[in-house]
């Protein structure tokens, strides 16, 4: 009898990238990735606006919103795509599920902010999140579908490169403009990226997914992918808030 038994990764557990090469192809995504620092800061609107002396308080409060609202949809979708990785290697799976661990409870470290600067639970909650996000999300879900899991493991790659080599920075101007005791929280997510290498462990489950050439391909694309959803986020957020007339707070 034939073994029908499939999707168990073990089929090849030999990694397409040695270590050498690896290094080299995460050099060049750094790089892409740096250049697509560059273009966010020159098309999407106020990018810098939280690095600034004069942080919009409407701004700022439904940027908490929106992304406590990310971590809560995305988780959903990425633990999903745990199942996925499995099919591909397990030692992928492994390292997927120990990053979600440290990650998974994130969204409560940002309304826990939120709440520091007066918007509680209930209008957290009543708060519902933007189409871009609806967008993102459901893209997650597309790519599980019908591409598999490596779109979605890209995405943490991208925004963990991202946190680590700019959230130190925003943060700095967070403590001024908005003071230190009412940023505990995204100081405490900013530490667990930077102290447990969470682009480093991404990148080794990312690296054991690229099985050929067309799956670095398909890295950069999804690299951009996500950048035009996330900056839509941003536009949304924009003309949500700073582009509106501003009313002084009470």
């Amino acid at each position: 009898m034939i073994n029908r038994v499939r999707n168990v990764g073990y089929s090849d557990r030999t990694p397409f990238l040695s270590a050498a090469v690896s290094v080299g192809l995460r050099g060049e995504i750094d790089q892409i990735i740096d250049l697509q620092i560059e273009q966010w800061y020159e098309t999407v609107p106020q990018a810098a606006h939280l690095e600034g002396k004069d942080v919009n308080s409407l701004y700022y409060k439904r940027h908490l919103i929106e992304t406590a609202w990310r971590i809560r949809l995305l988780r959903v979708a990425e633990a999903k795509a745990l199942v996925e990785i499995a099919k591909v290697s397990p030692v992928a799976a492994q390292i997927w599920a120990q990053y979600e661990q440290e990650e998974m409870l994130h969204d409560d470290l940002f309304i826990q902010d939120l709440e520091r600067v007066g918007v509680n639970r209930q209008e957290f909650l009543a708060t519902e999140p933007y189409l871009s996000t609806k967008l993102l999300t459901g893209f997650f879900s597309y790519l599980l579908d019908h591409e598999g899991p490596l779109g979605v493991v890209a995405y943490s790659y991208l925004v963990e490169y991202v946190n680590v080599k700019l959230e130190p920075r925003k943060l700095q101007a967070l403590k001024v403009s908005v003071g230190e005791a009412m940023i505990v929280g995204q100081i405490s997510h900013s530490h667990t990226d930077i102290n447990d290498d969470h682009p480093g462990e991404v990148w080794s489950a990312l690296r054991l997914l690229i099985k050929g050439e067309q799956d670095i391909a398909a890295l950069k694309g999804y690299l951009a992918e996500h950048q035009r959803i996330l900056a839509m986020y941003f536009s949304e957020l924009y003309i949500d808030t700073l582009a509106k007339p501003q009313k002084t707070e009470a």
